[in-house]
């Protein structure tokens, strides 16, 4: 057989599409039609959205810090594990942040190998002004859905996150 032919007999069940399998790509351009839109939002501020998560997550989560006065701040471990992406560097997007000036790191008084992060003034104005321009265009996002539609949406992705 001749290897540039294109004659060869092919499966029918692979050119069938499971549901599954159009579940999955369809879940993969929403992804990547909601991030590129958010993406383009944010870069009005110079900013990604997995540093704009950063920068939430500590906005949220100090205020909820130790009652220590010396520990304040979020260490880099929390702040990983309450991003809702997985990154295999949070070192470095912390860094990233602090550079910019929208973060303090600091060691923990305590214990010298925890950093602990903390938003500055700017980066709370920055997570301040940032929100409702962002979720207005989440709600634009999703504005061809009912609310109904919206709550059984969440419902069926959190039972598939589960599984």
């Amino acid at each position: 057989m001749n290897i540039l032919s294109n004659t060869r007999k092919r499966s029918a069940l692979i050119a069938k599409m499971e549901i599954e399998t159009e579940i999955f790509i369809n879940a993969q351009k929403l992804s990547d039609k909601a991030l590129g839109e958010i993406n383009q939002l944010l870069s009005i501020w110079g900013m990604t959205l997995l540093q704009y998560n950063a920068l939430h997550v500590l906005y949220v989560e100090e205020s909820v810090d130790s009652p220590n006065e010396n520990n304040k701040g979020l260490p880099s471990k929390v702040i990983g594990q309450k991003l809702y992406t997985r990154v295999p560097d949070v070192t470095r997007l912390l860094d990233r942040l602090a550079k910019k000036g929208w973060i303090t790191r600091e060691r923990d008084s305590i214990n010298r190998r925890v950093v602990r992060s903390r938003l500055t003034d700017i980066g709370i104005e920055l997570v301040e002004s940032i929100v409702k321009p962002l979720q207005e265009l989440e709600s634009q996002q999703f504005s061809s859905l009912s609310e109904e539609e919206k709550e059984v949406l969440v419902s069926l992705l959190n039972k598939a996150l589960k599984a």
